[in-house]
């Protein structure tokens, strides 16, 4: 069964003093009366159902924050028990309202409306059944709380939005600035190691064509430095490009394909690349190229190993790496600067390394590296 359109993707506020509110909650919704009966939840007395009931309840608005969706079910069923049981509903029968709010901030409204249809469907006619009264109440409490979750998202994906704005315009501000420091380089280098270079291609020249036809192994000695001057400068200008033009992004299937190809013959390669990783930062594939040439690297020289297995996928808003081995652990118990170099690539973008042996043979390397890191 998929559950992934009913999980939630952020958690609830846990702070003590708001757990400490529902509790308070909780406590007065006990103790209150409801209507003309001074019927109040009680665990010491009255029929199981509604001793039971009054557990959930109270469970349900202390611990919403903790499992909005459980509480809100458990409510909602502790709510139509009484009801089919033909006992009065207490002030913590509105444990439903309140769970229902956590529900609307913890997911996306379509998640959150798919996660609410059938507590509220099943609680509005148990509602109905004990008056209509009761059923217009719970339906604005449900209706309120519903909203007051909405709003709360709403302002939570706006500040989230907001900060990603932030984070790119700081983005672009660093890689602006890092063009133009890259460019100031390139034309300080272009200026004063390519004048000269020039400057002794010409001299050079100069002086072997006043030899004229004398003196050949000084001639030629002339023209390899002419010629050794020319290919400097060539590749300084290649330099020169490569600083000066954009950090590009790259694709991580082209990179790790790469890598694999140059593992020797006698090893059987096992590649699992989620289709849907698309292109990443720099430094993002830098790392992971490192990461992965690490790993295989180790494998060649450390590990007895027939089949090599590189799995690479995207997990939220992480890339994940996973290169392991069937042969004997591939690298020492203590780890040496390669283990220790990969370790910190990653851990300075804000990610996770570890390395070891596997089970049940083997060495495995795992890593797990923000995409949008920078």
């Amino acid at each position: 069964m998929n559950l992934d359109g009913w999980r939630p993707d952020r958690a609830a506020d846990r702070r003590w003093r708001w757990i400490a509110v529902d509790v308070l909650v909780a406590y007065v919704s006990a103790v209150i009366p409801i209507g003309p009966s001074d019927v109040t939840a009680s665990v010491w007395h009255g029929p199981a159902v509604m001793r039971v009931a009054a557990v959930v309840w109270f469970a349900a608005i202390a611990g919403r924050r903790s499992a909005p969706a459980v509480a809100l079910f458990a409510s909602a069923g502790a709510t139509v028990a009484v009801a089919v049981a033909g006992q009065p509903l207490t002030n913590l029968s509105a444990a439903s309202a309140l769970s229902l709010t956590m529900v609307a901030q913890t997911r996306p409204r379509p998640r959150a409306l798919l996660v609410m249809a059938i507590p509220v469907a099943v609680v509005l006619p148990a509602l109905a059944a004990e008056s209509v009264q009761a059923l217009v109440l719970g339906a604005v409490l449900h209706a309120v709380a519903w909203l007051a979750g909405d709003a709360a998202r709403s302002r939570w994906e706006a500040a989230r939005a907001l900060r990603r704005h932030e984070v790119e315009r700081a983005r672009a501000e660093r890689r602006h600035a890092l063009s133009d420091e890259r460019a100031r380089l390139a034309r300080e280098l272009h200026d004063a190691v390519g004048h000269a270079v020039t400057v002794m291609v010409t001299h050079a020249g100069a002086a072997r064509l006043s030899l004229g036809g004398e003196r050949a192994e000084i001639r030629t000695s002339l023209q390899q430095i002419e010629d050794v001057g020319r290919t400097a400068m060539a590749d300084l200008d290649q330099i020169l490009g490569l600083l000066e033009a954009d950090p590009p992004c790259l694709d991580l299937d082209v990179l790790v394909r790469r890598l694999v190809a140059t593992l020797p013959g006698h090893l059987r390669t096992e590649i699992a690349i989620d289709a849907g990783l698309g292109e990443v930062s720099d430094p993002v594939a830098q790392t992971v190229h490192r990461v992965v040439q690490e790993a295989l690297t180790n494998i060649v020289r450390h590990a007895s190993a027939g089949t090599v297995r590189v799995r690479l996928f995207r997990d939220r808003e992480d890339i994940v790496i996973g290169v392991s081995d069937d042969g004997r652990a591939a690298g020492p118990h203590r780890p040496g600067r390669g283990l220790n170099g990969m370790r910190d690539r990653v851990h300075r973008l804000g990610g996770t390394c570890q390395a070891g042996p596997a089970t049940p043979g083997g060495w495995r390397v795992d890593a797990r590296i923000p995409a949008e890191a920078s």
